[in-house]
């Protein structure tokens, strides 16, 4: 097998629980360009590469059971900035991915029921933020653009479609309320 380029700088940042991206150049190009040569690579080792279907690379956790500590505390951060968009109506893809954002203006801690979240998962004010930003910045989720503004990258999906799915499911009409609407709209009432 001829020497893969970038080996051991893509080894060693997916090894640490990073996500290659079109932002991280030049290595994302050649694992676009020689995925199969790297997945064999890194299978013969036991690891297994993944590329996702919206384009970047990570390397699937060798043991599901353990999750780290910061998961939680991502998952409850983004299904916040999601919840929000949904509430106010916009596109969730656009809003999340289309924009830049500032940590001083984001919502987490306007309503009391984001805060309580926040709060179950150990975040409590603003510098707790950060440091779940910091480390969504770690795993290539986030870049930041200056001390307080950050975007959201590629990679994001891989948490991205699991708070769809919630907040999709928090803002679906339940069971009962699916029956009564369509058993009113089946049998109207007789207004005369």
């Amino acid at each position: 097998m001829n020497t893969l380029p970038h080996l051991t700088t893509i080894f060693d940042r997916l090894r640490r629980g990073y996500h290659l991206g079109p932002d991280d150049e030049p290595e994302f190009s050649r694992l676009c360009e020689r995925f199969d040569e790297y997945a064999a690579y890194f299978a013969a080792l036991g690891i297994t590469l993944v590329r996702h279907e919206r384009e970047f690379f990570y390397f699937n956790a060798e043991s599901p059971e353990t999750v780290p500590d910061t998961l939680p505390r991502i998952a409850v951060f983004s299904y916040i900035m999601i919840d929000h968009a949904a509430n106010q109506g916009r596109p969730i893809d656009d809003f999340i991915f289309g924009q830049n954002f500032l940590v001083t203006a984001l919502p987490h801690f306007t309503l009391d029921r984001y805060t309580a979240l926040l709060r179950q998962v150990e975040v409590h004010d603003m510098s707790d933020l950060e440091n779940v930003l910091n480390h969504m910045e770690r795993i290539g989720w986030v870049k930041w653009l200056s001390n307080d503004e950050f975007r959201f990258l590629r990679p994001f999906h891989r948490v991205f479609g699991k708070c769809i799915e919630l907040t999709q499911t928090a803002h679906a009409p339940s069971a009962d309320e699916s029956d009564s609407a369509s058993t009113t709209e089946e049998n109207p009432v007789n207004r005369e």
